[in-house]
């Protein structure tokens, strides 16, 4: 046989355009469905987590707040890097799913620079946030992630991104209002510019756009609701370890 002649060794599935398994009916239907579950975990909180709607309220424990903000700008360093290394897992298996999350990584790269700004406001330095490490649960946030890459499916990295734009929209826009009357409109530009980009470009839409192109069978809708789950104990466990910390020794 001659080289010419050779079989193709490549064996890249994103060489190839896949029909979607969902028609879009279907899609919209598992998305109702995945959206109905994500409304029972966001009860399971408010019912669970010690002081799950405190930024809602009127008056803000501020040393609480602060940590908050601090996290949010980590948080958003260290996914952009393991959401880096998914999107390389997710070029191998679907380029317009490729492509859409690249779009939506490119909107949200620089992020931390806007809870930054707020944090400044409240006397925290960026080279304060330089300084300090992480938060355990926020190192294991983005562990997890990885290792969700490297072992099991980029399916699982998308739904934390679905996960945080969806309970954005239901949640973010109350304690914006609030914290605009308890801490000042001033004083949370930076969260507001965030909110308003994810309302505006409908960040929620636009990770289901790319999560239900990985539906491939009624076995996804379960890993997804499974991996939903798994990253809320995560942060579960990040906001409690947050209100024993800061919360029940300034109140």
């Amino acid at each position: 046989m001659s080289v010419n002649e050779a079989k193709n060794r490549l064996t890249d599935t994103a060489l190839l355009r896949r029909k979607p398994f969902l028609s879009a009916e279907d899609s919209k239907q598992a998305k109702k469905e995945i959206d109905t579950f994500l409304d029972g975990k966001i009860d399971e909180w408010n019912a669970t987590v010690p002081y799950a709607r405190h930024l809602e309220g009127s008056d803000v424990n501020l040393e609480y707040y602060k940590q908050t903000l601090v996290e949010h700008a980590w948080r958003i360093r260290l996914m952009r890097t393991a959401q880096a290394n998914a999107l390389h897992k997710i070029t191998r298996g679907n380029a317009e799913a490729a492509q859409l999350y690249a779009a939506y990584q490119d909107e949200e790269m620089l992020h931390d620079v806007l809870f930054m700004r707020d944090a400044e406001k409240v006397g925290i330095s960026a080279e304060q946030i330089f300084e300090t490490e992480p938060s355990f649960y926020t190192r294991l946030l983005a562990g997890y992630l990885y290792f969700v890459a490297e072992h099991e499916k980029p399916l699982g990295v998308i739904c934390y991104s679905y996960l945080v734009e969806y309970t954005t929209q239901k949640i973010t826009p109350k304690q914006i209002k609030a914290m605009s009357d308890s801490l000042g409109k001033d004083m949370i530009v930076g969260q507001a510019s965030h909110l308003n980009t994810d309302l505006v470009e409908d960040h929620t839409q636009d990770m289901w756009d790319i999560l239900s192109q990985f539906i491939e069978g009624e076995q996804d809708i379960v890993d997804i609701k499974r991996y939903l789950a798994e990253i809320q104990d995560i942060l579960k466990m990040f906001f409690v370890d947050l209100h024993d910390r800061y919360a029940t020794h300034t109140a």
